[in-house]
């Protein structure tokens, strides 16, 4: 591939440049209700964002492929309580405790993509499926009061900053993000699985194996949800039932935000980054201007529809 070639591929969407620029907007009416402009605050709140900002990247993997995963919260709240429950608050326990959580996700995800392409169960049914098993299994082994906590030199990975200047959860986060934007745009495995999520049938024509790249992709998935789950106990610090339950529906809204399309074929990283950074921000606006919860939702599906309604109108506009 030419230089020319690569630099066409980094190139922004114009869905991730508006997601960009509604976030900037979105910023400074945060940093002016806040009467105070600090880098740092910018960064600490990126790195409160850090463990959905993963769990969005695996979500718009997914979408990418055509399908849905309402199975993320779910994911991220069993690694909470697997997570947990396997350090037992002692760090020589950090190999088991990780391996045992991303396992576990990696296991989430596999029947995810088992179901979706050998038993032709719809996405969404099947994750939502999903997501209501793990949830029963997990009050059934915990009895509904999870035991275990998070060691306090493992709380580093959210709590810590690199040279005092960049926040681990944020460094993991771009790693992360910047992995899978190579995987997909720059890798042949990647091209045949946005063409899989572009165009299901011209891509088995083709002869890829659009079925194992849409179990791939819900893998991927899954495993991305656990580590979200893993970055949010090392803030909790403590197993909590339920504690990534909300990620299901920011995660979809987040990456929605970002550009990402129903119909797949479409992964924009960029903008699934700073659609989750949308979503927090909006979150401690609200707080800041001192209003209630439900408000959050309401803007939350204002900006969603505001998002559509631009890309709609750029598609009506091209075609």
């Amino acid at each position: 591939m030419s230089a020319n070639a690569y630099l066409v591929r980094m190139k922004p969407a114009p869905a991730s440049l508006r997601a960009v620029v509604l976030l900037v907007l979105l910023l400074a009416a945060f940093f002016v209700s806040a009467r105070v402009f600090s880098p740092l605050l910018l960064l600490d709140n990126i790195r409160q964002a850090a463990p959905l900002g993963v769990v969005v990247l695996g979500q718009a993997l997914v979408l990418m492929m055509g399908r849905l995963d309402l199975s993320v919260g779910a994911t991220a709240s069993m690694a909470n309580i697997v997570l947990c429950a396997t350090f037992n608050g002692d760090m020589a326990n950090l190999v088991p405790a990780l391996a045992l959580t991303l396992g576990a996700g990696a296991l989430v995800g596999l029947a995810n993509g088992i179901m979706a392409t050998k038993l032709k169960i719809p996405a969404f049914l099947a994750t939502l499926a999903t997501s209501m098993i793990v949830a029963g299994l997990v009050v059934f082994f915990t009895g509904g009061s999870p035991r275990g906590a998070v060691p306090a030199q493992f709380r580093a990975v959210t709590e810590a900053w690199l040279f005092g200047i960049v926040p681990w959860s944020a460094l993991i986060w771009l790693v992360l993000l910047i992995g899978l934007m190579l995987l997909v745009h720059y890798t042949m495995l990647g091209r045949k699985m946005i063409l899989s999520g572009a165009n299901l049938v011209a891509a088995r024509h083709s002869g890829i194996p659009s079925d194992g790249l849409i179990v791939l992709s819900f893998v991927l998935c899954s495993l991305l949800a656990a580590t979200g789950g893993i970055l949010l106990s090392a803030i909790t610090g403590m197993a909590s039932i339920g504690v990534g339950n909300g990620f299901t529906l920011d995660s979809i809204a987040a990456a929605v935000i970002g550009g990402a399309l129903f119909s797949g074929g479409v992964f924009l990283p960029l903008g699934a980054m700073a659609g989750a950074l949308i979503l927090f921000v909006v979150q401690s606006l609200l707080y800041l201007l001192a209003l209630p919860p439900a408000a959050k939702f309401i803007v939350q599906g204002g900006i969603i529809v505001l998002a559509l309604a631009l890309a709609s109108f750029r598609k009506g506009r091209s075609s």
